[in-house]
């Protein structure tokens, strides 16, 4: 599989779709819809390393936040 990313615009696509649909949500159902995308795209990415990484990166970023 190759490495691709996103392009920025398409990035900012997602990030308002994302935000649109938690802040859609009752609160007690954002962290299943949270779950259920990451294991959506994981199955879609096909690639068990490279989503655990993806898993890794995102537990920094939040420690990262949460340490400031």
């Amino acid at each position: 599989m190759t490495d691709t990313t996103l392009p920025f615009a398409d990035l900012e696509r997602v990030y308002e779709c994302l935000a649109e649909t938690l802040d859609s949500l009752p609160e007690y159902q954002e962290r299943l819809f949270l779950a259920q995308l990451a294991l959506a795209l994981a199955h879609r990415v096909g690639d068990v390393e490279r989503v655990m990484a993806a898993v890794e990166e995102a537990r920094r970023g939040v420690a990262e936040v949460s340490d400031v």
